[in-house]
Parts: C-alpha cells; sequence; structure tokens
C-alpha cells in the first residue's frame, strides 16, 4: 500500500516535467501579464484597489523574491489568471533517491568495512562496489524512514 501511495505521489510530480523549459521572465511575472494583457500600471493598481505606487512595488517584490503568495494569488486574480505553484525537480524522482540510496548505502559499507579491517575481514574493491549496489537497490526498495537521515 504504501509503495502504491508512493507511486501516486510521484505520477503527480512527473507531470511537472512540461515545465522545466518555463522560466522566470526578465521583468517578472507581473509586469510581463500585465503588458501581454495591454494593462497600464495605474489599472493595475485600480484592479487590485491600491495605489500605482504599490502596485509598482508588488512588481519589484516579485522580482526580489520578496512577494509573498498571498499577494501573488491576489495578482493573478486582477489579471484574470490562476496562481500555479509548483516544485520541480532537477532531475527525475527515481535519479534523486537512487542518488540519496547511493549515500546512504556508500556510508553503511563503509562503516561495516572499517569493522570487517579490524577483524582482518575485509572486502576488495569489486566486493565494496557489489555490495553497495546491493543496498542502493535494497534501499530504494525498501525506502526506510532513515533514508534521507545523515
Amino acid at each position: 500500500m504504501k509503495n502504491l501511495v508512493r507511486d501516486q505521489y510521484r505520477a503527480k510530480i512527473s507531470q511537472l516535467t512540461v515545465l522545466k523549459g518555463v522560466f522566470l521572465p526578465k521583468e517578472g511575472w507581473i509586469r510581463t501579464l500585465r503588458k501581454a494583457l495591454g494593462m497600464s500600471s495605474p489599472q493595475l493598481a485600480s484592479r487590485l484597489a491600491m495605489s500605482k505606487s504599490q502596485a509598482s512595488q508588488m512588481e519589484r517584490m516579485e522580482m526580489e523574491d520578496r512577494i509573498t503568495l498571498k499577494q501573488l494569488r491576489r495578482v493573478a486574480s486582477a489579471l484574470d489568471c490562476d496562481l500555479v505553484y509548483a516544485l520541480v525537480p532537477k532531475t527525475s524522482i527515481e535519479e534523486i533517491v537512487r542518488d540519496r540510496a547511493r549515500i546512504k548505502a556508500t556510508s553503511l559499507v563503509r562503516k561495516a568495512d572499517v569493522q570487517m579491517r579490524l577483524e582482518a575481514q575485509e572486502l576488495s574493491e569489486e566486493k565494496l562496489k557489489e555490495q553497495i549496489q546491493y543496498e542502493v537497490e535494497r534501499l530504494m526498495r525498501e525506502m526506510p524512514r532513515d533514508l534521507w537521515e545523515d
């Protein structure tokens, strides 16, 4: 059941790959949309029921990453738009989890190898790599709660 739920979350995130090529316009979304609509700054201010300087400040705040989601929602509504908020992974979820599993597996296997060396039972480099790969697959399959703990 846990894997089914996780797969549903991953499917939801994978839909976001279409957003990968969308970047913040140089002037910010508010000013870009306003201009695309042929709307002046005073007209936007009027739709937001605020002064022209406050509307301009909202545009600046967006450019400086100081605007809140609540403020963006309000501007989106005034521009007859929907606010779409998303965190888009840089790579696939599978790759992110695999990379983390590899880090965790390497740490676990290296710790065990230290103990084995103390007992003169160390593994060859080839066997270490095999064991790390085995641990990566196990961690990805089991997804233990401590996968993201250092």
